[in-house]
């Protein structure tokens, strides 16, 4: 009964060196490439009860890919909470700063959550 005690908690120890030594390496290697970015750009004109929802979604689909992503805003002069939920979402790790903005050379896809109705009304 010893000896197998003394077997598996061997075979415990190679095996978690071995998973160190896997990870060590994984770092290693994977630290000199540059993660590449999804860039989106949200156009917001009133959008309030939308713009999280987006934002969210692009957030679990990032997620799930495992591509890290960048959103910028773009707002056309909001009069509801668009800008006070914007500044809420900037707060994450998400939002590209105007420094960040192209600097990956990642193509910007755009996203229109403008209220269209509610443009016209404004104006």
């Amino acid at each position: 009964m010893e000896e197998l005690v003394v077997w598996l908690l061997a075979a415990y120890g190679c095996s978690s060196l071995l998973v160190g030594l896997a990870n060590f390496w994984i770092r290693r290697t994977t630290k000199d490439v540059p993660p590449t970015y999804e860039h989106y750009r949200l156009l917001l004109f009133n959008s309030g009860d939308v713009v999280e929802q987006a934002v969210r979604k692009l957030q679990f689909h990032s997620y799930l890919r495992g591509t890290p992503i960048c959103i910028s805003y773009q707002d056309d002069g909001s009069v509801d909470d668009t800008i006070r939920i914007m500044t809420v979402l900037e707060r994450t790790d998400y939002p590209c700063r105007e420094d960040r903005e192209g600097a990956f050379g990642e193509p910007v896809m755009t996203i229109d959550l403008r209220q269209k109705g509610e443009q016209e009304r404004a104006q």
